[in-house]
This record gives C-alpha cells, sequence and structure tokens, in this order.
C-alpha cells in the first residue's frame, strides 16, 4: 500500500467517534480580530481551501473526540483529545486515543513537537515508542510544507494534524456541491467525496480513465472507503465530523447501501486557549525506535 494511503489506516486506527454528540464551541476568535474565508458557492472543493487555511486564524485548538471502527469484523470504540498550538511553520500537535475491542485496551498517542513526532503504542501484549526526526526530513527536503501539502507522503494527519487530514482527504477525493444543513443545533456544510481517478490507479494498480463505480467498488482493500463524508461548521468551517464509508452488497431492493468503517467526530472544541508546552513533550519513558531513515529511504524509492 503507497504511503499517500495511511492517512486514512491511521484515522482508522487512532482517531475518534460519537454517535449523538452535542459538541461545544467556546474562546473562539471574534470577528473583529480574525476574519474567516468562508465560500459562498458552496462547492465543496472550495470550502475545502477555505477550511484548511481557516487552521492557521488559531493561536491553539483543544478539542475531546471519540473513535468507533468497524473493520474486518472488528469493532473498536474509544474517546481521545485533541491538542494544537502554534503556527503552521512552527505547528505543535499531540493526539491521543484510547480503544476498546474484544481483544483488549489499545492505547495510540502521537506528539509532534515542531522538530520530533513521537509515535507510542500500547497494545495487551507489547509497549512501542517510535521516532520520526522532522528536522532531518525538512534538511533532505522532503518533509517540506509544499512536499506534506502536495502528497501527504509523510503521514501528515501526524505531522500538520487535522490541517493535514483535510488536506489529504483532498488531494485522495473529488467533492460535488455542499449542502446547508442542521445537525446538532449546528449549521453546517454537509458534503461527499468520491476518489479521483488517479488515486484509484494507484490503489487498484490500473489505469482507466473512465471508472465506473460498480467496476471498482469490490476491488478496493478492506481499509479503503468507496466514500468520504465531511460536516463543516457553516461560518469557522471547522470540521466536526469526517464519514469514512463502504458501499454493502445488494439489498433486497437489489441496491446497494453505505456503511461506515469509521466515524470522526470532535467534540468540546475550543480556540486560542492556554496549552501547556509539556503536552508536546515525549509520551513514554521507554526506549524509542528512530525509524527516520525509512521514511527517507521510502522517499527516495518513490521519487526514482
Amino acid at each position: 500500500m503507497s504511503q499517500r494511503f495511511s492517512i486514512l489506516t491511521i484515522l482508522m486506527l487512532a482517531y475518534a467517534f460519537p454517535i449523538a454528540a452535542d459538541g461545544q464551541e467556546g474562546g473562539g476568535p471574534t470577528s473583529s480580530r480574525k476574519k474567516l474565508v468562508v465560500a459562498s458557492d458552496a462547492s465543496g472543493d472550495v470550502l475545502l481551501d477555505s477550511a484548511i487555511a481557516a487552521f492557521d486564524n488559531y493561536q491553539s485548538i483543544t478539542a475531546t473526540t471519540r473513535l468507533q471502527v468497524h473493520l474486518r469484523g472488528h469493532h473498536l470504540f474509544g474517546p481521545g483529545t485533541y491538542l494544537q498550538k502554534g503556527p503552521r511553520d512552527r505547528r505543535q500537535v499531540r493526539s491521543e486515543m484510547i480503544l476498546r475491542g474484544r481483544a483488549g485496551k489499545f492505547t495510540f498517542t502521537q506528539v509532534n513537537d515542531s522538530n520530533r513526532l513521537w509515535l507510542f503504542e500500547e497494545t495487551p501484549e507489547t509497549s512501542s515508542l517510535k521516532l520520526i526526526d522532522l528536522q532531518r526530513l525538512r534538511d533532505s527536503g522532503i518533509g517540506t510544507e509544499n512536499s506534506l501539502g502536495s502528497s501527504a507522503r509523510f503521514d501528515a494527519l501526524r505531522i500538520r494534524g487535522l490541517a493535514g487530514l483535510l488536506k489529504g482527504i483532498q488531494d485522495g477525493f473529488r467533492f460535488g456541491r455542499a449542502v446547508k444543513i442542521e445537525w446538532n443545533d449546528k449549521s453546517v456544510w454537509a458534503m461527499r467525496g468520491v476518489w479521483r481517478d488517479s488515486m484509484l490507479t494507484q490503489i487498484l494498480g490500473v489505469n482507466n480513465e473512465a471508472w465506473d463505480s460498480s467496476q471498482w467498488r469490490d476491488q478496493l482493500p478492506p481499509w479503503a472507503p468507496t466514500e468520504v463524508g465531511l460536516l463543516l461548521d457553516a461560518n469557522s468551517l471547522f470540521p466536526y465530523r469526517f464519514e469514512f464509508l463502504t458501499h454493502l452488497g445488494g439489498n433486497p431492493q437489489g441496491q446497494s447501501q453505505l456503511e461506515p468503517i469509521a466515524i470522526l467526530e470532535l467534540l468540546e472544541i475550543r480556540f486560542d486557549i492556554a496549552i501547556d508546552d509539556g503536552q508536546f513533550d515525549r509520551p513514554s519513558d521507554i526506549r524509542p525506535t528512530d525509524v527516520t531513515k525509512d521514511y527517507l529511504r521510502k522517499a527516495t524509492t518513490d521519487d526514482k
């Protein structure tokens, strides 16, 4: 599987889902201090452009998260947290998730202090801590903003946080027009995206410029959704909900139906509040494994 698509796998294994959430916003920027760009034509792709740009307006973001995953017969559920601090070129990100399933409890913590990316995983059997030296990536010219933004090659979700997740989704999926609806007492833009043809070519290894959904749905790997759904705040364009959906077989009426592989929602969102820098420290004292060279090697291979 190409590194480019790992953003979806990361989400399924390390993020959040609420079935009926009452997310609250507070402490956000006022219109006199910061002006958020909101698209007027309800184009999904234009809304995503503005939503990604809007992250630069915030000094910090905090939110609670919950995740539910249905994949290969497994059901995982758990709460989490998301913290973001600083401008884009020095952005610090921390995401933490505790998932529970039949096999036990799994903890995933990802911390980016803008120079290093720490990946801590704890399962019922093992614990591991991995380190990626972001400065080495930048010095090599492959961890730059342009590189991350264009290809999501180095796990933009982990490195750039929610802005990276949105960018990765935008790179992979083509969106139609968005519809303004009421959801959980909020006014939101609802939008749905399908795979871009270029991405299907990479995933399936087949070059076809005229993809028909009936031809490629059954060929997708289990981790890959057929569609992605987003809910963005109607004013700030902050993402409340991510849906990764797959088509099931025909029902008695002969029609296929969509079911979620994973759903992520962000709750109890706060903007521009103080966050202690200690939140972005190394998440565990166990001996880390430096995997930076693996990323460098992968980049060299991809560029050939």
